[in-house]
């Protein structure tokens, strides 16, 4: 479910929009990998995703070329959060402003930036009926949020709704999303057998988010069917930043066990993270399991 909203620009003389207009100096953007991962300070050819740093939540979609005079489209995901919602208003005000429209559409139907406030308290309450719906009606789920999805049981997190202006669940969003972390994703290849391998990476140095078991990366889903592809097996790939070279794999299981070992940290209901291991670390984990490699 989400709240679209489509700009006009209606004047003989056009304005073009820049990226500095639309971020008004306090907004982070990105884009999208294939498995719904932001790359920050990077854009797709019509669409940015646009957050603020200061309370990251699930992220508004601008469709937008620069080339582009005639309209700019802007969608957000709900349930979000309060200061989301707020944001995205903001913009709207900004950018009709800027050419200079009295109007706007959401969802369909033309409103006025008069009716802006109104419109904020009708879309912050439903949000809290969403978002309530959603956890009464499902034991797991997961949102798509700015940084990577976010994977939750629905009984572990009912105290979001304790309060209607939903402060917990936007300090959960923002903190799962605030620090810089590689999140793992599994790609998926196939040998000439005809089997499918995933391969997780994990890098020294890195901070890392890592899942507690394999999953199916969102890219080999198909939304039209469900249906997804799986992996015959899955190997985590050690990589050495010093000696910019892969050393090799393990299995996967092996590699949740030698982990076991480190401190490790909750991330969410399928993820955990655990700080940089170290360049001695990924050497010894890779050699207990390969004694008669050589790292030279």
């Amino acid at each position: 479910m989400s709240v679209d909203i489509t700009i006009y620009q209606k004047g003989i003389f056009k304005k073009k929009l820049k990226l500095q207009d639309i971020l008004m100096e306090q907004f982070g953007y990105g884009r999208y990998d294939q498995n719904y991962v932001l790359v920050p300070d990077e854009r797709s050819e019509n669409e940015i995703i646009i957050y603020h740093p200061d309370h990251i939540a699930r992220g508004i979609s601008v469709v937008w070329h620069e080339e582009e005079t005639s309209q700019v489209s802007l969608h957000m995901l709900l349930p979000t959060t309060n200061e989301e919602i707020d944001d995205l208003y903001c913009l709207i005000q900004h950018l009709c402003r800027l050419w200079k429209a009295s109007t706007f559409v959401q969802d369909g139907t033309e409103r006025k930036l008069s009716d802006i406030e109104k419109l904020k308290s009708e879309i912050k309450e439903f949000n809290y009926e969403t978002l309530k719906s959603f956890l009464t009606e499902h034991e797991n789920g997961n949102f798509f949020c700015t940084m990577w999805p976010y994977y939750f049981r629905s009984q572990d997190v009912h105290y979001w709704l304790e309060d209607k202006s939903l402060k917990a669940f936007a300090k959960d969003l923002h903190q799962n999303q605030q620090r810089d972390l590689y999140y793992a994703n599994a790609h998926m290849y196939q040998d000439p057998q005809k089997n499918i391998l995933g391969v997780y990476t994990v890098t020294a140095t890195v901070d890392t988010v890592f899942p507690l078991k394999p999953m199916v990366p969102m890219s080999c889903i198909n939304f039209q069917t469900g249906e997804s592809i799986e992996a015959d097996r899955y190997v985590v790939a050690l990589v050495s930043i010093q000696n910019n070279k892969m050393l090799g794999d393990i299995p996967f299981d092996d590699f949740i066990h030698e982990i076991s070992h480190h401190e490790l940290h909750e991330f969410d209901s399928e993820h955990i993270f655990f700080e940089a291991l170290s360049e001695e670390e990924i050497e010894s984990i890779y050699l207990k399991y390969h004694a008669d490699s050589s790292l030279l």
